[in-house]
């Protein structure tokens, strides 16, 4: 027990690194950042700590952290480390914002502004298509082990950049920049489709208007735009799946080639 108790006191600042970087990762990883109650948040951080912490100290001996002589010095290090923790957890989550832009588009173009709901997320109105989708990407990361790749490119970054040691390099702020483009390229590929339908469903509209001109194009324009976007949407909507897998593949090569 007194061993045990002497190793802990001895990894103490250790220990803390260790968490905040953990703990922000869970602030910005999907489905546990948001909708997990801030206890549960807070027991599965420090169970986490306690088991990250034995390799991590053996990889990271206590005599080669930097001397922390003051508080002002520790809270930097406590900062640099937390930054580290969220660029993991947010470049998942930029693809997952890109992917609801999709969903917007959708709704949108679709004239169904007025189906809006507040997403937890942002704590702002959000269209229900858009909610949608985020629900559907979040079940898919964790069906595809998306939350044990990100645990797993957290110990390759306690490797390669030992706690204590971050340092802040120019590829970093172009792998967040680099990953925001691709989520709103995802969003344009899973909203193309729907898009094209109701572009097309308003030109039919339109053709009957010039045919028939008694006809009220006004109400039956919103019934074909709705029918084309839930016809469409229901065929392409397991499309999201597919691209949200195959950038969170390519952007845990990333992280693991930026370490």
């Amino acid at each position: 027990m007194e061993s045990l108790t002497t190793w802990l006191m001895e990894h103490l600042v250790l220990g803390v690194l260790v968490m905040t970087r953990l703990s922000t990762l869970l602030i910005a990883m999907p489905a546990v950042g948001v909708g997990v109650p801030k206890r549960i948040r807070a027991f599965l951080a420090l169970t986490l700590t306690l088991l990250v912490l034995p390799p991590v100290a053996s990889e990271t001996p206590v005599h080669e952290l930097p001397q922390i002589g003051n508080l002002i010095e520790l809270v930097i290090a406590i900062a640099r480390e937390g930054l580290i923790g969220l660029l993991i957890g947010a470049t998942v989550q930029l693809i997952i914002t890109g992917l609801q832009l999709g969903g917007e588009m959708i709704t949108s173009t679709g004239g169904m502004q007025l189906g809006d709901a507040v997403d937890p997320t942002t704590s702002s109105s959000m269209p229900t298509v858009a909610r949608l989708i985020g629900l559907l990407v979040t079940a898919v990361m964790l069906l595809v082990g998306g939350h044990r790749i990100l645990l797993g490119v957290l110990m390759e970054s306690f490797r390669a950049v030992p706690a204590g040691n971050v340092e802040f390099h120019e590829s970093m702020m172009d792998l967040v920049i680099g990953q925001l483009s691709a989520g709103m390229a995802s969003g344009v590929r899973v909203a193309a489709p729907v898009i094209a339908a109701l572009l097309l469903s308003n030109l039919v509209t339109g053709l009957i208007s010039r045919t028939l001109p008694q006809i009220n194009v006004l109400a039956i324009g919103l019934s074909i735009n709705a029918l084309a976007m839930l016809v469409i949407l229901s065929i392409t909507i397991g499309s999201v799946g597919l691209v949200f897998q195959e950038e969170l593949a390519t952007v845990a090569s990333k992280l693991s080639s930026l370490w």
